[in-house]
Order: C-alpha cells, then structure tokens, then sequence
C-alpha cells in the first residue's frame, strides 16, 4: 500500500506535467455569465439544490427529448442510483465493455452485481449486438453501453436486442451529449441514460452528472436514492439505504450558463476535427479515428493511431502538447483482473492517442501539433 506522502508526490508530479503543457488536452471555457449566475445564487444564499438546478434538468430533458432528468453530484452516483433503481442485486451480471472509464465496472460492483467485460467493434470503439451476444448468460440483468468518446455503433440494433432478451439497457453517454443517431439524440436511448458535466466534457459544471429516462416510477426511485434514501430533503422517513449525491445550486448555474454557450462549443469541436483531418491527412503512420457517419457525432476527444502511442505521447509532451492515452483496459486493472480475450481493446490502448481538442485551441496550435506529429515520423 503506497504511503500518503507517495500519494500526494504523484499527484504533485501530475500537476507539474500539466503545469508544463503550454497547448492543454482540453480547458473549460468559463466566463462573465457563469460569474453573474454564481453571484446570483450567492445573493440568495442558498446554496443547495434550487432554481437553477431545476432549470438545468429542464432543458437537458428537452435536448435529450427525455421525460424525466435528475441532477446529481457526477455521473458515477448516477448510474449506481439508475442500477439500484432497476433492481440490480447482488449474483446479476451486466455486461459492460473492458474499453471504459473506470465509472463503468466501479458503479456495476457498487450496485452489488458482476461487471462481465466484453471487447469492442475495432471500427465504433464501442459495443455492438455481436459482442454483447458472446457474454450473456442467465444471469445477465443489464448491458451497460458506452459512447466512446462520444461516438456510438448501431444504436437501434443494440437496443432492440436488449428488449428481444428482456434485459436493461444502461446507456452511459456521459460525453456524448448534443450528438444524435439517426436523427435521435444519443442520450433518448436506453432504460435510463447518463450525463457528466466535468470540467472535460462539452459543457461543464466543474463536476456533475444528470440521469435521464422516460419511466417516472424509475425516476421516483432514483431522486429517493439520492436523497438519503427519503423522497426529498425535509422528509424524515427513510424508504431505501440511499446516498447523498445531490448537487449544488452553484454548479447548476455554471450549467445553465454553459448551455447559452453550447451551440458555439459544438461547432468549434467540429472545426477542430475538420482541421486536423486536413492537416494529418498526409501522414502515412497516423490515422484519424472517423465518427459514426450515421449519426451527427460531437467528437469528444480528437483520436488517432499510430504504431506505438507510448513513443509518440512521450515526444509530444515534451514539447509541452497536452496529448493523452487512450483507456486503460479495465479487466485488466488490479481491482478486477479478469482473464479473457479483448484484442481490439488492447490495440487501442496500444495505438491510440487523444489529441488537444478544445474549443480554445487555435489553427496555429493545430498547425503547430501537427507539424510536430509529421516531424516524429519523418
């Protein structure tokens, strides 16, 4: 077991590296309207969930064209609310991509039942109903779908392959919002679908989550497991062994302001994405990953591939360039350590590399990242 000083070293020497990276992987945009909300809420002096909060779920309901959202304090709390909510116990199993952040599995154990890890389509980065079709067994209650990086394979396929076998369909889409799928938001799909807000994603409230979903007995259960297990603050009786995953007004606000921003926010990332397939294009060791040409993809990160992704991450970084490996495949992680086969997910991790992709960045960042890119391989 690391020591604390060990620990507080290694986050010290991460925020050195970041420190240093003069074109970050991605920076928030924050401005004067975030500030005029938070000091709105301030002058109210409450502090805790209220207006904003209320108005945040409102309109991402509508975006979403979702019945019912709920706010919580990140998107883990609220795929373990969804899970408890649906009924998941402990001997279900859920099938879940090895190729996911750690939110996945972590919330699928903490909700009692198994996380089986399955390996992704090589060309979506994601599930789709051939892989899904491998690992389930008797046992399976849910599949828990990731948009990787925001992109998605065949999305009706999946879901009507979970209706056909009776099971849940967990749509975790935390950072795929404002995408669509055959002109249906990503986030319409699934028994419930989940949201983040961190500081990375399209908009932001520093931290942050939303579960969305049509069913209001659903969404009843999951506003009392966020509530400490009572139907709302003020309420003594305690109905289920609940959570306090609430989040802040604060918060809320910095998201109600972002959302006046987000149409600009999508744009630019598309730009950027443009931008970089033109200047990549004639570099024969790197490939560009290509979003789902069946749906109008928000590209979360800026992905490519190339032989050796460690190589190329250590040079880019060197030069301060805030580049980023791709995920860890999680059966492999010491928590889990799940014997199995997942080549495409070990290739990817192999291979792949997150590009700077801000909304900030400029055309002469982009120049500059890709010259250097060129110059590597050269």
């Amino acid at each position: 077991m690391k020591k604390q000083s060990d620990v507080v070293t290694s986050y010290q020497a991460y925020k050195n590296r970041v420190a240093r990276e003069t074109i970050p992987c991605y920076e928030p945009s924050i401005g004067k309207e975030e500030l005029r909300l938070v000091t709105d809420v301030i002058k109210r002096n409450w502090l805790s969930e209220n207006k904003y909060t209320r108005e945040f779920e409102n309109r991402l309901a509508k975006i979403c064209k979702r019945k019912y959202s709920v706010a919580f304090a990140n998107a883990t709390a609220a795929l373990i609310s969804g899970m408890k909510s649906l009924g998941i116990k402990e001997g279900d199993e859920i099938i879940v991509p090895s190729f996911s952040h750690s939110a996945d599995p972590n919330s699928i154990s903490n909700s009692g039942a198994k996380p089986v890890f399955v390996d992704v389509d090589p060309v979506t980065m994601c599930l789709t109903r051939q892989t899904i079709e491998k690992a389930i067994t008797k046992k399976t209650k849910a599949i828990l779908y990731v948009c990787a990086y925001g992109n998605v394979s065949d999305l009706d396929a999946v879901s009507d392959y979970a209706k056909s076998k009776k099971i849940f369909l967990i749509n975790d889409c935390a950072p795929a919002l404002f995408g669509s799928y055959k002109n249906k938001p990503i986030a319409s799909y699934g028994d419930f679908s989940v949201l983040s807000f961190f500081a990375d994603k399209t908009i932001t409230t520093g931290e942050g989550g939303m579960l969305l979903s049509n069913n209001l007995a659903l969404v009843n259960k999951v506003n009392t497991y966020k509530h400490d297990g009572r139907k709302e603050r003020g309420v003594d009786t305690i109905q289920y062994k609940g959570y306090n995953f609430r989040i802040t007004e604060l918060q809320t606000a910095v998201g109600v302001a972002q959302l006046k921003k987000a149409p600009y926010f999508v744009k630019r990332k598309k730009e950027i994405l443009r931008s970089y397939q033109k200047k990549l294009s004639g570099i024969s060791r790197v490939r560009l990953f290509k979003f789902n040409s069946n749906g109008a993809i928000v590209p979360h990160r800026v992905v490519i591939f190339v032989p050796n992704a460690k190589n190329l991450i250590a040079y880019l970084t060197s030069l301060g360039i805030g580049v980023r490996s791709m995920f860890m495949p999680m059966h492999s992680m010491p928590a889990y350590q799940t014997k199995g086969d997942f080549p495409n997910t070990q290739e990817i991790f192999k291979t792949g590399v997150c590009l700077p992709s801000a909304p900030s960045l400029t055309d002469k960042n982009i120049e500059f990242i890709c010259q250097s890119i060129k110059k590597f391989y050269q």
